[in-house]
């Protein structure tokens, strides 16, 4: 069960803040395309994933709630990416998020430097993606991916 169920207005709130000011003049009621997604990864403690994943997998934290100790939700951010974490009793359900970065192999060495847990080590992908996989101390998986280099033809590789 989420614990974070009286969040969900607070969440609302930044969210629709942060939207606002990143769309500013852009609005268009008729354009139905979607402007961002933001996971809600299930967590057992807000805190010690705040705490993992800002120094361990660099992120910020963009907020969190409530104030002060005993936080139930929050959301860190690095680049144009946002996650909520939610915490939740009892049975965490793990889940998997998909992650474009510019170089698959930096963000592992950081990772790596950085005590993240690497689940598989980066290696090419037949779909043209060099990727690796980590996991949050909850069991959600991170897979990080970015582009094979091409050469002058064309081709990966």
């Amino acid at each position: 069960m989420r614990k974070w169920t009286g969040a969900v207005p607070i969440a609302a709130f930044a969210w629709a803040a942060t939207m606002a000011e990143a769309h500013e003049g852009e609005h268009d009621p008729n354009d139905l395309s979607f402007q961002a997604a933001t996971p809600i990864l299930d967590v057992a403690s807000v805190e010690a994933s705040i705490d993992h994943y800002t120094t361990r997998l660099g992120f910020t934290t963009s907020w969190d709630w409530p104030e002060g100790d005993d936080k139930t939700f929050a959301a860190v951010s690095n680049g144009a990416v946002t996650l909520f974490l939610a915490e939740t009793e009892g049975t965490i359900d793990p889940t998997w998020v998909f992650f474009d970065v510019n170089s698959a192999d930096h963000v592992h060495a950081a990772y790596v430097e950085a005590g993240a847990t690497i689940v598989e080590a980066p290696n090419d992908k037949p779909w043209g993606s060099r990727e690796f996989l980590a996991t949050d101390p909850d069991g959600n998986v991170l897979r990080i991916a970015s582009p094979l280099p091409h050469d002058e033809e064309g081709e990966e590789g």
